[in-house]
């Protein structure tokens, strides 16, 4: 009987490596569609080079490795929303990444708008202090590893018999109880934010913002592509925006933005 609970550990924690494993195993190959990709890359077909790109992206082949060679072709071919878009989707995937970073902040900073320096923009060109930012996929990887050697802790437990070691373990599967609830804690943070994540993009290479939903308001300002927003609220064909520091808000059509998150 005391090792029901046990056996039940054992056996989530099998279920999740198989469950990791088929994911893995079932990703699609995409090696000679990215190859393709970099040779075209190479030799400045950059609009053919993002075709490709987005081809893996959308077919599920979206690593921060694609995102960001995408944001690249993109960046290249002229292409300043989508660039910054795919940078975004890159940083979220590897968010302690220096090349995704520096090539993020030199396309923020071809933003030809006015509203290129208003408080978006300086907290995105403000100098950066290094972080240990952990992405989804981490978190989940790290929370699994402590389940698993908490759950080989308390089978030692059961098997040993010496006082003292079983003491140390026990003290310890006491620690690494901890980590794992404030990794859990993590992870359902982060997946509760990203689910809630409306940054938006605008891809148009320049849209007017309206006051309201609807051809017939009047435009109020216009942004270019690359610039950056949330998302407050979508009717029918048209998106309403509200820039960074909430003083500047109004509707643009729905396709001249994509969210980051999708």
């Amino acid at each position: 009987m005391k090792r029901g609970p046990l056996s039940i550990g054992i056996a989530l924690i099998v279920f999740l490596v198989v469950v990791l494993f088929r994911q893995f195993a079932e990703a699609p190959d995409g090696s000679a569609a990215m190859k393709l990709a970099n040779d075209l890359y190479e030799r400045g077909s950059f609009v053919e080079a993002a075709q490709i790109y987005q081809q893996l992206a959308d077919g599920g082949y979206g690593d921060s490795i694609v995102f960001y060679n995408l944001g690249n072709a993109y960046y290249k071919s002229g292409d300043l929303g989508r660039a910054i878009l795919n940078y975004l989707r890159a940083e979220r995937l590897a968010p302690r990444d220096p090349d995704i970073q520096d090539n993020l902040q030199v396309a923020r900073d071809g933003i030809v708008d006015p509203f290129e320096r208003s408080e978006q923009s300086a907290l995105a060109g403000s100098i950066r202090v290094p972080q240990l930012k952990l992405s989804l996929d981490e978190l989940a990887l790290i929370a699994l590893g402590l389940w698993i050697l908490l759950a080989l802790m308390l089978l030692v437990l059961l098997l040993v018999r010496r006082f003292s070691f079983r003491r140390w373990i026990g003290y310890t599967s006491v620690v690494v109880a901890l980590l794992l609830l404030a990794g859990i804690v993590s992870l359902g943070s982060g997946l509760s934010s990203e689910a809630e994540d409306r940054k938006v993009v605008v891809v148009a290479e320049s849209v007017d913002v309206v006051g309201g939903p609807g051809l017939q308001y009047g435009a109020k300002f216009t942004l270019h592509g690359g610039n950056e927003a949330s998302l407050i609220e979508t009717r029918g064909a048209w998106t309403r925006l509200q820039l960074a520091g909430g003083q500047l808000q109004g509707w643009v059509p729905a396709d001249a933005v994509e969210l980051v998150v999708f």
